[in-house]
């Protein structure tokens, strides 16, 4: 990747299991996106989802052990990517699932939600599952600047009286 510093935007979090977690992540993926000023639009949900999976995925072999939920995003490139790290050396790996089965479709989720942009890596510690979403294409900042003051400049202007008494 090839960024410059006001494209490349990049956080991390260590995680634990706990009731809610997953819903927590997910809310502050998306307050940290709309912080960096990405206009997710219909992806999201889909941003939302992949947290989801990759997370419920990560907390399910790390057995109790925290993880690490990393957020790097792009404006040049349109995408962000999840970077989830836990203590388990199982990596996850698509597999036919039964018609009726009731777990094991999260990866196929990611595949898709992805275009098979995943992968999974061993670490020292355990693996590092990597997931990259492209986002919708997003006016410049210098455009967005640029709206801004034409708004600014469109909006009524309060009349100041001044009384003498």
């Amino acid at each position: 990747m090839n960024h410059d510093a006001d494209d490349a935007f990049g956080a991390a979090w260590p995680l634990t299991a706990f009731d809610g977690a997953v819903g927590f992540a997910r809310r502050l993926v998306l307050a940290t996106l709309r912080v960096w000023g990405f206009e997710l639009g219909d992806r999201a949900d889909d941003v939302a989802l992949l947290v989801s999976e990759l997370l419920t995925n990560a907390f399910a072999y790390s057995d109790g052990r925290p993880v690490t939920l990393g957020l790097y995003a792009s404006r040049s490139e349109h995408s962000l990517t999840l970077d989830v790290l836990d203590a388990s050396s199982d990596h996850p790996e698509l597999r036919s699932v039964d018609h009726d089965a009731e777990h094991g479709r999260g990866l196929f989720i990611v595949d898709h939600l992805t275009a098979g942009q995943w992968t999974s890596q061993a670490t020292a510690h355990g693996k590092r599952v990597l997931a990259t979403l492209s986002l919708p294409t997003q006016p410049s900042a210098v455009a967005g600047q640029q709206i801004h003051q034409l708004i600014r400049a469109a909006r009524p202007r309060p009349r100041v009286f001044s009384f003498a008494i």
